[in-house]
């Protein structure tokens, strides 16, 4: 099965609880790779690549394709590493400016919880 989306444009998959959108979605980024006893078959290809590759760069093909769920779905990580982790992705190392950023964002409500 062959499916396009289209570069630069919102792609909503749609349909009830249970049916696959979700796996589907975490197949594409390869969140499925932090989910134990997981396993893939076939191929997802993104620009001509496979991106189950050996060679993939799974921090960069997650920063290319994103995900935005209903409700929070944090990293099975501590709450510091889970707002952290988009600084560590960009490079940011320094445990002072990294403290900074979480402390901030969890005084002002904005760390993506509602």
């Amino acid at each position: 099965m062959k499916l396009s989306i289209r570069e630069k444009l919102v792609t909503a998959f749609i349909g009830p609880p249970g049916c696959g959108k979700s796996t589907l979605l975490r197949c594409i980024n390869r969140m499925n790779d932090l989910i134990e006893n997981v396993r893939t078959e076939g191929q997802v290809r993104i620009d001509g690549h496979d991106v189950f590759g050996h060679a993939v760069d799974v921090i960069e093909l997650r920063k290319r394709v994103g995900m935005v769920y209903q409700k929070s779905n944090p990293f099975p990580k501590s709450i510091y590493e889970n707002i952290a982790y988009g600084m560590r992705v960009a490079g940011v190392k320094k445990k002072p400016m990294l403290d900074e950023v979480v402390e901030q964002s969890l005084r002002s409500g904005r760390c993506g919880t509602k």
